[in-house]
């Protein structure tokens, strides 16, 4: 799967057509994946001097009790933590399926789908900076180690829409959609402590927002930039 966020494209190669996905990646500056490094040495194919994104989990286990239980800690869990999507990913024994059978339609169909929840995983990151671990009782941030010094996180974004006096426009609660992802936005005002460094996000009806569940956010009346995705 290949996701071009500038165009925003999605496009599955299955088979031969995976040559032609190759000769895509040359022309992107940043690429990113779970284990982007493995993948791109399946397909033979070196990244040089571009920028690399690790959307694979950055920890892959967690003591859980004083027992040493541990929890395995997989894509799917952090994409349903993060962005709120129930089934983000197929069944990978599904797939080989409709694979075998040249059931290629639903195939594709499937790893677009799995594109775009990974997309919106990555756009999660990017905004805060980490990721959310949401199992039984664990409620908690890991880093999202794709995420560089010179991303604009929400934290800058509302230090911006302060200074400024201006309202931030964000999306609130599950992932947003592909073809339209600011149709939920709406308007967030930031609110601070007098003399204080905690702040906060005001809706124009007057509730805090859980900052949480802010899956996009831009200064009001800007547009924000998003990121070359292969996955």
């Amino acid at each position: 799967m290949l996701v071009d966020v500038t165009e925003r494209e999605v496009r599955s190669f299955v088979g031969d057509e995976i040559a032609s996905a190759v000769e895509k990646l040359a022309a992107y500056e940043i690429i990113a994946a779970v284990d982007v490094r493995g993948l791109l040495r399946t397909l033979g194919f070196d990244p040089g001097e571009r920028r690399l994104g690790e959307l694979g989990p950055p920890q892959k286990t967690m003591t859980i009790n004083k027992r040493g239980h541990t929890l395995k800690i997989t894509p799917s869990l952090l994409v349903q933590g993060s962005c709120g999507i129930s089934r983000p990913f197929g069944d990978e024994k599904k797939m080989r399926e409709y694979l075998k059978d040249g059931k290629l339609t639903k195939l594709r169909r499937r790893l677009e789908a799995d594109a775009k929840s990974l997309y919106a995983f990555c756009q999660y990151g990017r905004l805060h900076g980490s990721v959310l671990l949401r199992w039984g009782f664990i409620d908690k941030r890991l880093p999202a180690p794709w995420v560089h010094q010179d991303e604009l996180t929400l934290y800058n974004l509302k230090e911006q829409a302060y200074k400024l006096g201006v309202p931030l426009e964000v999306v609130v609660g599950d992932a947003p959609g592909w073809v339209n992802p600011w149709s939920r936005m709406q308007r967030a005002h930031v609110k601070k402590e007098q003399n204080g460094w905690r702040s906060w996000l005001v809706s124009d009806d007057g509730y805090v927002m859980n900052e949480d569940e802010v899956q996009l956010a831009r200064l009001a009346g800007t547009s924000s930039g998003d990121m070359g995705t292969p996955g």
